[in-house]
């Protein structure tokens, strides 16, 4: 899937970090004339696997509608909170599964050339601080208040 136009992924959790670092990576996009996609991971129900080869197919397929249902929450609170900013992302993507390993998987997938994200000026933030040493691309840090 390669392609000229650079791909800026910005990942974003819902707390009141989303808006800085959504607005810095449209930024950077509008510069750089990139493709922006916003990427929120949320712990997935189905991805425990423990929890499937204990209990069966049954549980499974609960998990996954408790998965969807949270995904289509999760995207009916942060559209309307993107849109607000005037920033039209190319994707917005909502996934399930551990934060660190799923971004790592969609840069590496997408073929990102940037990853931006937050991370709090009063702490350090495991998931900053994992992709920062360890993603497939470069990585921009926001630095956002708290």
């Amino acid at each position: 899937m390669s392609t000229d136009t650079p791909l800026i992924i910005a990942a974003v959790d819902t707390s009141s970090f989303l808006e800085p670092v959504v607005q810095c990576a449209n930024r950077m996009a509008q510069c750089l004339d990139a493709r922006l996609v916003v990427l929120h991971v949320f712990p997935a129900k189905s991805a425990n696997f423990a929890n499937e080869a204990s209990y069966g197919d049954m549980t499974l397929r609960s998990n996954e509608e408790q998965d969807l249902e949270a995904e289509v929450k999760l995207r009916q609170e942060l559209e309307p909170r993107i849109k607000a900013l005037g920033i039209n992302p190319s994707v917005l993507e909502i996934m399930g599964g551990s934060a660190a390993r799923t971004i790592d998987e969609q840069l590496e997938k997408r073929e990102a050339d940037l990853l931006v994200l937050g991370q709090p000026k009063s702490r350090l933030s495991s998931v900053a601080t994992k992709m920062a040493k360890n993603a497939s691309c470069d990585v921009y840090v926001v630095r956002v208040g708290e």
